[in-house]
């Protein structure tokens, strides 16, 4: 905890805000924008138009028929890639993140001991990949019911990491290295959201 340290932290704490903000609210509002933008112009009042990815599929072919073939063709090609490298990119590091936290459980305070973390990210990683299978051989292939059920769990989660985001904060990190007190409040204000939305929706589901 030098002058030199406390300085440099800050340095980067102001760069990774300005990342973020570039990449995750400002480029990606305009993506989202863009795209209900231009689902708006090609799919939106159609009669009998489909849910799910059957309206994608439909948006292609309306944007082949406005405009050359070989550019709907294109559209549902970059959804396609887009869609597999969202989907490559949340297996990956889900499958990180649980082998991480399964070998740091598993070595304890035993600094010497030994573990083979690739196998055990490949197990995660086959796990979900499995799971996934398993849902398409159930007929389960929607993916509005697939998207809600991934929001609550997801929900979920991050009440339990937001909340312990708020004890790091608290009580873990040095004075210096702690966030504002407006930052503070505003991650409080965001677990009570996700705990009443995680709240409300089991109890929606049992009773």
């Amino acid at each position: 905890m030098t002058d030199e340290n406390i300085k440099q932290f800050k340095r980067w704490w102001t760069r990774i805000n300005l990342e973020h903000f570039l990449v995750f609210w400002l480029v990606g509002s305009l993506a989202m924008g863009l795209l209900m933008l231009l689902a708006y112009t090609t799919t939106y009042g159609l009669p009998h138009n489909a849910e799910g990815i059957r309206f994608v599929i439909n948006e292609g072919a309306i944007i082949g028929q406005k405009l050359p073939s070989i550019v709907g063709s294109l559209f549902l090609l970059v959804v396609s890639l887009m869609l597999f490298q969202t989907q490559l990119g949340v297996l990956d590091s889900t499958s990180r993140i649980m082998a991480e936290n399964f070998a740091l459980k598993k070595l304890g305070k035993d600094e010497e001991g030994k573990i083979n973390l690739s196998k055990i990210y490949f197990v995660f990683l086959w796990a979900q990949i499995a799971f996934g299978v398993i849902l398409f051989l159930l007929n389960i292939y929607e993916p509005k019911s697939l998207i809600v059920l991934g929001a609550v769990l997801n929900a979920m989660a991050m009440t339990v990491h937001i909340a312990l985001v708020n004890i790091t904060n608290w009580r873990l990190l040095p004075k210096p290295l702690q966030p504002q007190l407006a930052k503070k409040i505003i991650l409080i204000i965001i677990f009570t959201i996700f705990a009443g939305f995680s709240i409300f929706t089991i109890g929606d589901k049992i009773f």
